[in-house]
């Protein structure tokens, strides 16, 4: 995650997302942000126009969530927009817990031993799970999306902050919270295809029954992948179930994992 992002429609459709997932429930929300620094070369974060009134698009999407879409009018307006702002703005579900910390890999890559920038990379990882200790379920909004704990980049390389490894998820599924894992869908395949071999992915490394993909496609098409722990399976279900048979459905389309 990068503050230039803060309240773009991607925002607008992840927190909608969460908020239908999470609101008026008992269930306490962990957000970790795998936040790292601006960049600059491209206009992602630009997708704002989703906020002028006279905007079709943006219209559309108020109508699905009024509140949201003025708390992140109001930040992008403010021309502050930050992962900070995001977390003042009551955007995010009543309790939600964030951990915000830039993803550590070492003070200067180009120095500092490949030791020493994993060990700072694990020490993130912890302090991220320290920090969510009392939540059920935990969002892990990586810029890219995961990879596999033997990817052939290793996690202490230039970039790879903006990945989370699977492995790294792992603790949070040992202490029985869910977790909702971002994923940035790319040119590989059908996004259909690439939700599925995701959902296969992250079910063999962490050892869970994924429940479905979930697709947002305004400004880049991502896909956020919904593995519940055994006791959250039924109440994340029905709020699927609601989302396809609601006005959200031209906008956050769900792919179930493929049988056999």
């Amino acid at each position: 995650m990068q503050d230039r992002y803060a309240g773009d429609v991607g925002d607008f459709l992840t927190l909608g997302l969460l908020r239908i997932l999470i609101d008026r429930s008992d269930l306490r929300l962990g957000l970790v942000w795998y936040r790292v620094p601006d960049e600059t070369h491209n206009d992602d974060g630009k997708h704002v126009s989703y906020l002028e009134a006279d905007n079709a698009i943006g219209r559309h999407l108020r109508s699905l969530d009024p509140d949201l879409h003025e708390r992140l009018g109001d930040i992008v307006r403010s021309g502050r927009r930050s992962v900070a702002a995001i977390e003042r703005s009551a955007a995010l579900p009543i309790g939600t817990v964030t951990f915000d910390d830039y993803v550590d890999i070492g003070v200067d890559p180009r120095r500092d031993t490949a030791t020493a920038r994993l060990a700072s990379r694990r020490a993130w990882v912890d302090r991220a799970v320290a920090a969510t200790a009392g939540c059920d379920v935990v969002f892990a909004d990586p810029d890219n999306g995961i990879r596999p704990r033997d990817h052939p980049t290793p996690r202490h390389r230039a970039r790879a902050d903006k990945y989370a490894y699977l492995d790294e998820l792992a603790p949070f599924v040992d202490r029985c919270q869910s977790v909702i894992v971002y994923q940035h869908a790319d040119r590989s395949a059908a996004v259909d295809v690439q939700a599925g071999r995701r959902l296969d992915e992250v079910s063999e490394a962490l050892g869970v029954e994924a429940l479905a993909a979930v697709r947002a496609s305004r400004g880049s098409c991502r896909l956020f992948l919904v593995l519940p722990a055994p006791h959250h399976r039924e109440h994340f279900a029905a709020r699927l179930d609601a989302i396809e048979g609601s006005p959200w459905a031209r906008e956050l389309v769900v792919y179930r994992p493929r049988l056999g």
